[in-house]
């Protein structure tokens, strides 16, 4: 949920040229949600039903915009985040559940992933106006990593009551667009929808095909915004987000500062890689664990994924722009470009 100037689309979304022959094709609609472009795009609903659902679509977007956005003063987030005491307090059932998963991959990456760090992302700035040129003083970063205080900084009780330390603020900015494409997906599927994808920023969920082709969405090389780097061709129900060191960036002294930080250094994450591809069946779980695997690493990285997330792979690009991919990611390594 970050302001549309420090997005940079991390995976680019292909879709096939319709012929004119054909009688149906795909019917998209973009607009700014969640601090980026949000694209739904439908194939095979009729005009009526495709315009009612899309709206309840974005509706459902916005919706969950508005309850986890620490950019929003009012939201229940930011309200969660005025918590000046440590004693366990009720909070709404859907930051709950995002809470509870988000707990669980950091728990299993180490503290890799840490939905705790909004002073630190404030110190750093990627998400403020206007954007950063220098990184934080050395020594507001040793007093933050001095300061922190000790785990469990977020414990959650049932039901639905959080004991959030309070000297620790939430940034759900790694979880919860994920959860906001997965809220909307469903909610095209209430509506009658079967075919469609999701696109927020370049992170998407696809449900069905398109007039039973797959849909083709490709992601984005992480040096040249102008390249596609691997293809998939996915159909049925799947996601696909990616994290890199080139959407939200800046050059210091010939140094790359990125946004995806590491909760131990304080520091942007150095652990070899450039850019994290993640398939799941729900966008939330490859949202989360695209940051994790960056933070973590390739051999950590893998280790999590095949040991604890057998349902989701990965496409990992280290920083001299080697490729690997788990046996189950579903693309094509695109060698010649």
């Amino acid at each position: 949920m970050t302001p549309l100037r420090y997005i940079l689309l991390t995976t680019l979304f292909l879709l096939l040229t319709a012929c004119a022959q054909e009688s149906a094709a795909p019917k998209s609609t973009t607009q700014l949600r969640m601090g980026t472009l949000v694209t739904i795009t439908t194939w095979g609903v009729p005009d009526n039903i495709e315009q009612q659902a899309v709206t309840a679509g974005f509706q459902e977007i916005e919706r969950i915009e508005q309850l986890m956005s620490r950019h929003l003063p009012n939201s229940p987030l930011s309200q969660i985040n005025g918590t000046v005491d440590s004693a366990p307090h009720p909070i709404p059932h859907e930051i709950w559940q995002v809470l509870n998963l988000g707990i669980e991959i950091d728990q299993l990456s180490q503290g890799a992933f840490d939905m705790g760090l909004l002073a630190l992302t404030k110190l750093w700035g990627f998400s403020e106006e206007p954007p950063p040129t220098t990184p934080p003083a050395a020594q507001a970063i040793n007093n933050w990593l001095k300061n922190r205080p000790s785990p469990p900084r977020i414990v959650l009780k049932e039901p639905d009551l959080l004991q959030l330390d309070p000297q620790t603020g939430l940034d759900l900015g790694a979880i919860a667009k994920g959860y906001a494409i997965d809220q909307a997906i469903a909610t095209l599927r209430a509506q009658g929808v079967e075919n469609a994808i999701v696109n927020a920023g370049g992170n998407l969920r696809i449900i069905g095909s398109k007039g039973g082709k797959p849909w083709r969405v490709g992601v984005q090389h992480p040096r040249d915004p102008s390249r596609v780097t691997a293809v998939s061709l996915l159909s049925g129900d799947i996601a696909l987000v990616t994290s890199g060191d080139y959407e939200r960036f800046f050059l210091f002294e010939g140094q790359r500062y990125h946004h995806i930080l590491d909760p131990k250094t304080g520091y942007p994450a150095k652990a070899g890689l450039i850019s994290v591809s993640i398939q799941c069946p729900e966008a939330i779980t490859a949202d989360a664990l695209s940051t994790a695997i960056f933070v973590l690493g390739q051999q950590k990285g893998l280790e999590l994924i095949n040991k604890h997330f057998p349902n989701c792979a990965a496409l990992l690009i280290d920083d001299k722009e080697n490729h690997l991919q788990t046996e189950k990611y579903i693309g094509q390594w695109l060698t010649d470009r």
